[in-house]
């Protein structure tokens, strides 16, 4: 009976070596980063719709990013805790920003290359290296990010997938060139065939860890409902949320007329009034920091 056991015992453990041999641990994820600008997606409170900016500059709330699922980001990077990248919800990836801590000052400039935050009450997100760089807490932090319009540019010109105008490159063909002294050759032009054909890449720049010291600012919050071209729409939106009417001065997009609720001192705050607005209409509401 002894030795019956003992033999059960060996073939249970060998099965159990033969199914650990087995396991093979997933191949590691591979970078291929690419531009994307996307289509419309929904978030947990709206939906956000992706453009192609190069002058972006706004304040808002940022978050600290969780890993993606996957582990790749919306332009195909493999994403790292220590990278100094960031999500954004609707600017063209990747694309260059600088990142200021309203409360402290500390600036970082990073490569935004991920989709995010999905709340429209949190305008950015960073990796949680930056968020070290930059001072933040587990509590949402008032940021003001502001683009790198050359370096952004740069990325975007570079993508190999853009549309190029096709230009015809002469010569297309071999030119033979014959000398009239002593008859020798010379080829003046490569064939088509003989050119150079190196696949461009994606312009994809490395973000040192750098902190800058920037000056911070008293912040207060006010959750935008929108702007608008017209001060009778503007009027309506108010009366209908109890919001403020805002006249912009020097704004070049043709909407002077900026609706909002606010000033409110501390983010609990802003979220109320952010649902507030929701429930009266405003769908793409959201919190800027001022």
């Amino acid at each position: 009976m002894q030795s019956l056991k003992a033999l059960a015992f060996a073939i249970l453990g060998g099965t159990g070596l033969t199914l650990a041999g087995c396991h093979h641990d997933a191949p590691p994820q591979k970078s291929a980063p690419h531009y994307v600008i996307g289509t419309a997606w929904q978030g947990t409170e709206t939906w956000f719709y992706p453009a192609e900016h190069f002058d972006l500059s706004e304040t808002g709330l940022a978050v600290i990013q969780a890993q993606p699922r996957g582990g790749l980001t919306a332009d195909g990077e493999v994403w790292s805790a220590q990278a100094m990248t960031g999500a954004h919800q609707t600017l063209q990836l990747p694309a260059v920003v600088s990142v200021r801590n309203l409360t402290n000052g500390r600036i970082v400039r990073i490569r935004l290359n991920d989709r995010g935050p999905s709340s429209s009450g949190r305008m950015l997100a960073v990796t949680p290296r930056v968020a070290t760089l930059l001072g933040m807490e587990s509590a949402p932090t008032p940021v003001e990010i502001v683009q790198d319009e050359a370096l952004s540019r740069q990325i975007a010109e570079s993508n190999p997938n853009a549309p190029k105008l096709e230009i015809a490159a002469a010569p297309r063909e071999a030119i033979v060139a014959q000398s009239l002294d002593d008859g020798s050759t010379k080829t003046l032009g490569l064939k088509s065939t003989e050119a150079s054909t190196g696949a461009r890449a994606l312009y994809v720049p490395d973000m040192p860890q750098t902190v800058m010291q920037g000056q911070p600012d008293y912040v207060a919050y006010h959750v935008v409902l929108g702007s608008f071209s017209g001060h009778a729409t503007a009027s309506r939106v108010a009366a209908q949320c109890g919001a403020d009417i805002v006249a912009q001065a020097g704004v070049s997009n043709g909407l002077p007329w900026l609706v909002s609720l606010g000033p409110f001192t501390t983010v609990p705050e802003a979220d109320r009034a952010l649902a507030q607005a929701r429930q009266c209409g405003g769908t793409g509401a959201h919190i800027v920091a001022k």
